[in-house]
Formats: structure tokens, C-alpha cells, sequence
């Protein structure tokens, strides 16, 4: 067998996430397609993580498994010409069988975005938009959440209980640019919902609604219930994703 590692950029605005679901539109379902057209075989597709609805990605990366060699470029080329405008293989390289794209995977990064000026219909599937935070009391907020924590609290509470729900946050910063504030995470690793509920947080403490003392107690007590309603898909991406020495 051959092993590819692709790269794909997708906007997901028009998609259910990242994996398949029945006969709804999600991005494994047009890269299986595609491969099929392409090759005529149905694959795999092993990813590094799921994205959820709406949520967007600058560097996901998938593998699949072939019983014949094709070129790199050509297995790039082809899938690009049967995948919809709105996904695009970035990269693919031939890999080791040993290489798995969610398990050899040692950091992730995501970026949201939150767009701070009066509405703006352009930006409506690619960024949260709220005027009137005090970005301060974010940035104070935020380094709160770096470190190896149990992060329960701000995951799904439908998530598998036998998961392992401690990770490590590298870096978690804003920043700020023109009219956006565009919040970074880099980490070992992310729960369903926890990007999104530790932004939703932090917006809650920009509104004065909650002070950094309220992630101290999701992160001690590890009760999804407490930690504030979901960010909207729309404003997160996945960034990048780390193998081997790359970190």
C-alpha cells in the first residue's frame, strides 16, 4: 500500500464540518468524491481532527492509502479538478505507513476572529462580529488559559467520558489588527467545542459580563454547563497543523 499526506484549505461556510454525515454536505464527503472520479476506487480518509460546522481551515491535513503509486502532483491535480471551488489540496507527499495524520500529529493552531466595527455583510461567514469589547480585560484573561489544564469545562458535554480531557495550550494570545482581533491557540491538542466556548468566555469577560476569575473556576470545577454559550463556528480556522520536528 502507498500512503498519501495531503494538505487542504476549505472554506466552510456551505459545509456540516469536516466528517461525513448521512446525506449531508461535508468536506471528507466532496475529497472522497473526488478521489472516486479521480481514481474510480472509494478511500479512506483519516484526518487530523474534525471540524465542526462552518468552521474554516488554512492547513488541515488528511491521509489515504492506495494500492498503486501515482505521483504526488498528479494525485494534487486531479483531486483539485473534481473538488468544488470552495476546497483546495494544497500539498501532497507519498509518506511512510507509519505516519498517521491525527496520531503523529504533536501541536495544532487555530486562529478566531472577531471583526470590532459596525456590521459588515462581507465578513458574515468569516468572522464573529461585536463592537464594544474591552480588549484589555481579554488580553489579561487569556494567558489564564496556557498550560496543561483539564479542560472539561470548556468541551462538549457530549464528548466520550473515557476521553482524555487534559491538553496543553502552548500559547494562547490576541492580536490586534486594524479592525480585527484575531485570537491564537497553539496546543497539543483541542476538545470538541473548547476553542470556541474558551472564546465565547473570553468575549463574555470583553463585555464586562465576567472577569477572569470565571476561567479559574470552569477550568477547577470542569462543568461544561458554566462555561458560557458556544462562539460561532464563522470566526474559527484551523491554522496549522505540527509533525515531527516541525514545532
Amino acid at each position: 500500500m502507498f500512503r498519501y499526506m495531503c494538505v487542504v484549505a476549505y472554506d466552510g461556510s456551505n459545509y456540516m464540518g469536516f466528517q461525513i454525515q448521512k446525506e449531508l454536505p461535508t468536506i471528507e464527503k466532496e475529497i472522497k468524491n473526488a478521489v472516486f472520479q479521480m481514481l474510480g476506487v472509494e478511500v479512506k480518509i483519516y484526518p487530523s481532527g474534525r471540524t465542526d460546522r462552518g468552521v474554516h481551515a488554512v492547513h488541515q491535513v488528511f491521509h489515504f492509502d492506495l494500492d498503486k503509486k501515482i505521483s504526488p502532483k498528479g494525485i494534487k491535480n486531479g483531486m483539485n479538478t473534481f473538488l468544488p471551488k470552495d476546497i483546495f489540496i494544497r500539498e501532497v507527499h507519498l509518506v511512510s505507513e507509519d505516519f498517521h495524520a491525527r496520531f503523529s500529529c504533536i501541536s495544532k493552531e487555530y486562529h478566531y476572529f472577531i471583526y470590532t466595527k459596525e456590521y459588515n455583510p462581507f465578513y458574515r461567514n468569516y468572522a464573529l462580529q461585536l463592537r464594544g469589547l474591552d480588549i484589555d480585560k481579554m488580553v489579561n484573561a487569556i494567558s489564564l488559559l496556557e498550560g496543561t489544564h483539564n479542560f472539561k469545562g470548556f468541551a462538549s458535554a457530549s464528548i466520550d467520558k473515557r476521553k482524555d480531557t487534559v491538553k496543553t495550550i502552548y500559547s494562547a494570545k490576541i492580536i490586534r489588527k486594524n479592525d480585527f482581533l484575531e485570537i491564537v491557540f497553539i496546543g497539543n491538542g483541542f476538545l470538541k467545542y473548547q476553542i470556541r466556548r474558551m472564546v465565547g468566555l473570553l468575549i463574555e469577560i470583553g463585555r464586562g459580563k465576567e472577569t477572569e476569575e470565571k476561567i479559574k473556576e470552569v477550568l477547577e470545577k470542569g462543568d461544561p454547563k458554566i462555561s458560557h454559550k458556544v462562539a460561532d463556528g464563522c470566526g474559527l480556522y484551523l491554522y496549522n497543523v505540527v509533525y515531527g520536528e516541525e514545532r
